[in-house]
């Protein structure tokens, strides 16, 4: 009997994201495969990685997100060994790398091993119109030059394909759009008390509630979200607003709830395990990303029924269809975000007929068990196995 073919998947951290999600469950559901997890830095997500039963994890202690010579250099002889091994006992070997640093370092381990493919998904580019400009050329620059390196890149929208070939990043050819994915059960919508969950998290049943899921960074602009909530206390006065998530702005975040006498109005969660729950008693979802590749933040609104705003960025309206399931607004432009916020507070049935309307777009478009099968056909394109 012939050996499996083995699938790598490699990413520089399990932290609470969606490319670690999908990582994980794609490393969890491929079937007709061998399949090894490599990461590096532990995060919230690495006990279950661990855990995967017939699933092969490897933590490597020197893979880390930041570019550090040394521990890259070792990382690269770490991942391109593991790679080796496989291809020594006669496998078919996939390669298949996540995020900017795993992905520079997987993709040239993979070729220079010899394995069978090597697949790299753009879950967002590392470069973006915020940087200075020798910055941002430096990040194209390295993309490029990986780009020779693989023989497949995932974009997870149709934006960013758009993107990485505006930037000469790769060949049409090489291109394959697969749209990330959510867990099921973010799908079922089983009766849910919501005045339980609220008055949990210390919000009156009776409140209207916006919020957002997001990390504290740059890229999420939470400031713009706490703006956006003065705008919209001015206007809606009852309502209360939530931000689940954490990083390195949440010490800013609260200086301006404070400075604009917000606090008492604002719920801080930090990261949470519940996120379907506390998303299923909003009622409404907002994001303020500057850029993104496809959060899959908006999908999982979607799927509770919930209407969406956000920023215009990247794959973002490929999810958010605006008028259809939510409303739009150009990144930074804090104003329409709260226009089209307390339209919908004021409007129950508007916010009821787009998040129907975002269900019905959500499943099966953003199914795990899609992504799933998109990838093992994609797989097999390269080693000749058939899904």
């Amino acid at each position: 009997m012939p050996e499996l073919p083995t699938a790598i998947h490699v990413i520089a951290k399990l932290e609470l994201g969606g490319a670690q999600r999908i990582v994980i469950e794609t490393a969890r559901r491929l079937k007709g495969y061998r399949n090894v997890l490599l990461a590096g830095e532990e995060g919230p997500l690495t006990r279950e990685a661990l855990s995967l039963e017939g699933v092969e994890t490897c933590l490597l202690t020197s893979l880390k997100r930041e570019i550090h010579p040394f521990y890259d250099f070792l990382s690269l002889l770490s991942i391109g060994r593991i790679i080796s091994r496989e291809v020594a006992r006669g496998r078919e070997v996939i390669v298949h790398s996540h995020g900017s640093k795993a992905g520079v370092l997987a993709r040239i381990a993979g070729r220079a091993a010899r394995a069978s493919g090597v697949v790299h998904t753009i879950h967002g580019f590392a470069f973006h119109e915020y940087q200075p400009r020798f910055t941002r050329l430096f990040y194209v620059l390295v993309e490029r030059f990986c780009a020779r390196f693989c023989d497949r890149l995932v974009a997870v929208s149709r934006a960013t394909m758009r993107k990485g070939l505006g930037e000469k990043i790769g060949t049409p050819e090489k291109y394959r759009v697969i749209y990330p994915a959510i867990l099921e059960e973010h799908f079922r919508l089983e009766p849910f008390d919501v005045a339980s969950k609220r008055k949990e998290i210390g919000i009156d049943a009776s409140s209207p509630v916006v919020g957002t899921v997001c990390c504290f960074k740059p890229q999420k602009a939470p400031l713009d979200f706490v703006e956006m909530a003065r705008m919209v206390n001015a206007a809606v006065p009852e309502a209360r607003f939530v931000m689940v998530g954490d990083g390195v702005l949440m010490e800013d975040v609260k200086r301006s709830l404070d400075r604009n006498k917000l606090l008492s109005l604002f719920r801080l969660l930090g990261w949470r395990e519940d996120v379907p729950d506390i998303v299923a008693a909003l009622d409404v979802f907002v994001l303020t990303s500057l850029w993104e590749g496809l959060p899959m933040v908006h999908a999982e609104a979607m799927s509770k029924g919930k209407p969406v705003v956000a920023t215009s960025v990247d794959g973002t309206p490929e999810a958010v269809l605006d008028g259809v399931n939510g409303f739009l607004a150009p990144p930074g432009d804090v104003n329409r975000l709260a226009e089209r916020v307390i339209l919908l507070l004021k409007d129950p049935e508007l916010r009821d007929k787009m998040g129907k309307a975002g269900r019905r777009i959500a499943f099966p478009t953003f199914s795990m068990d899609r992504l799933v099968r998109d990838i093992t056909a994609l797989y097999g394109e390269l080693v000749g196995v058939s899904p």
